[in-house]
């Protein structure tokens, strides 16, 4: 994040309702705050090219020791009827504990965004959620993560339809070495979710329009799917999770290696997506996470610090840490 390049009023005291951000670095307002989120309403999720300038508060913050302590951001950690429910969660590879009793809810229909510095323990615990972490020699999660009321460690669970339930966007695209529409159709194919020919032509055009690819590449569905440019083939892979009809979508910085304009279609991708599904988004980007998500969460160094609404933790953070953070002292 950049350095800030000017001072915004301070933050308000605890308690107080939270200032609005502004809208652009060249001082003009942002819209009023509405009874939703950032994602409420298009101009008020875009939150400027100029960053989030916050200045100290001089509030007295919880320290981050006092913070795990009580649980961190226990009073905003749960949502009612999550689709995820998470308790004390800890990961350690070997010897080493990479993740430290994080207790978070995910929230149906709606993007909660992880937001720290490198190895702070984000990608970590998006990974526990579809038990990513098995693949990993040595990697052992303790604590509960329920899916819709089930255990998702349960020694009954099938992991594959855990994955397909639960569906994973990576950082770098990862197309298949196949043609587009075989891209699609392989999920839906070893799942058996189609019936006939025509039901897997239905499902892969469905999924290419919900991923908005379907007007550029309709013609042309029997080319590598690498052949595609970068940004089209990160949505040839939100298309092919859509496929398999998932419950939640996972993405690990989704939008690091596009440029701008690419970055642009999967933020409005993602924002459409949330009408149906729950997502989970890593992201280094405050812009990015102040954009997309309803909630967002704050990890250091394998603690959840903070989680609550977007627009309150932004303008408000209730913790030293996370203020620190978000105003580019470090991070």
């Amino acid at each position: 994040m950049s350095e800030p390049t000017r001072e915004d009023p301070q933050l308000p005291e605890e308690g107080a309702a939270p200032a609005p951000v502004a809208a652009r670095a060249n001082g003009a307002a942002a819209p009023p705050a509405g009874n939703g989120s950032l994602g409420a309403s298009a101009p008020q999720r875009h939150l400027g090219e100029g960053g989030l300038n916050l200045k100290p508060s001089g509030r007295v913050h919880v320290s981050a020791s006092a913070a795990a302590a009580s649980g961190p951001g226990s009073a905003q950690a749960a949502t009612e009827d999550p689709v995820f429910s998470c308790r004390d969660v800890n990961v350690y590879y070997g010897g080493k504990q990479a993740l430290k009793n994080v207790t978070i809810d995910v929230g149906r229909r709606q993007v909660l965004a992880m937001i720290g510095p490198s190895g702070c323990g984000k990608s970590t615990f998006l990974r526990c959620l579809n038990r990513m972490n098995d693949t990993i020699p040595g990697a052992r999660v303790t604590g509960s993560i329920t899916l819709d009321g089930s255990d998702i460690h349960d020694a009954r669970r099938d992991v594959v339809q855990l994955r397909a339930r639960v569906g994973m966007v990576f950082q770098k695209p990862n197309p298949f070495p196949k043609s587009i529409y075989d891209n699609v159709a392989y999920g839906p194919r070893i799942h058996g979710l189609a019936r006939s020919r025509a039901h897997l032509d239905d499902i892969v055009c469905t999924s290419l329009t919900r991923a908005g690819l379907w007007e550029e590449v309709k013609d042309r569905l029997g080319t590598p799917g690498t052949a595609l440019s970068g940004g089209q083939q990160q949505r040839l892979c939100i298309a092919r999770t859509l496929a398999v009809q998932p419950e939640v979508i996972l993405m690990d910085e989704p939008c690091s290696a596009l440029d701008p304009v690419a970055t642009a279609r999967i933020e409005d991708l993602i924002d459409e997506l949330r009408e149906s599904y729950a997502i989970v988004i890593v992201t280094h980007s405050m812009q990015q996470a102040a954009r997309v998500s309803q909630r967002t969460a704050y990890f250091h160094l394998g603690e959840l610090i903070e989680v609550g609404d977007t627009d309150r933790v932004f303008t408000n953070p209730r913790h030293r840490l996370t203020e620190d953070y978000i105003t580019g002292r470090f991070g």
